[in-house]
């Protein structure tokens, strides 16, 4: 079960690091689910202070609220989008760098509410940016604590026993995101804008 767990928080971690950006527009319900599914494991990592039934059972609650809420509230799919990036945000980043122990979790918590509501006011303006940036620092999050929980005792990715060098592999790992998504922004909006002009041509036909 730990194992499984920790790959799940690696790969899901991998695809919004790489590919934020790319799901909001091409699938957006993934998106929002494998976001909902981080934001449950971690809240119930926090809660509980490790990942077990608890937190398998929020993450799949998460993950199918957050994709049925991409539907139901269309309309406001980018705050939605912006208030649950900016949680994921906070509480992965609470959770690679230690944070989300201080004062019984209460700091993690407190921060993770503070991003979603920054996160909430800032995508209307930068959208594009927001969700690459957000996208690849919380995954790159994901990723290493998803590595620290398979792997508890690895220096590389203890943030306890590691001093500097989980953060900085986390840094590491987030700037490869953004520059993987800005690198990409234009083969995906070519790949996204054929999709769309097949679609319309065949709805014409």
């Amino acid at each position: 079960m730990s194992l499984a767990i920790g790959l799940l928080m690696i790969l899901t971690g991998l695809a919004i690091m790489a590919f934020g950006l790319f799901m909001f527009y091409a699938w957006l319900p993934l998106l929002y689910a494998l976001i909902g599914f981080d934001v449950g494991l971690l809240l119930g990592r926090a809660f509980t202070g490790d990942v077990g039934t608890t937190a398998i059972v929020l993450a799949i609650a998460g993950a199918f609220i957050l994709g049925a809420a991409s539907y139901i509230l269309e309309p406001y799919r980018r705050v939605l989008l912006g208030v649950s990036s900016g949680i994921l945000f906070g509480l992965s980043v609470a959770a690679a760098l230690g944070l989300d122990d201080w004062f019984g979790g209460f700091f993690g918590r407190v921060l993770a509410l503070v991003c979603g509501a920054v996160g909430g006011l800032l995508v209307p303006r930068f959208f594009d940016l927001f969700v690459i940036g957000a996208s690849a620092v919380s995954g790159a999050a994901m990723v290493m604590t998803g590595a620290n929980h398979i792997l508890p005792g690895v220096g590389f990715f203890d943030r306890a026993a590691g001093g500097l060098l989980p953060p900085l592999v986390t840094i590491i790992l987030a700037v490869a995101g953004v520059s993987w998504q800005l690198s990409n922004i234009a083969k995906w909006t070519q790949m996204l804008s054929v999709g769309h002009e097949v679609s319309d041509d065949s709805t014409r036909n």
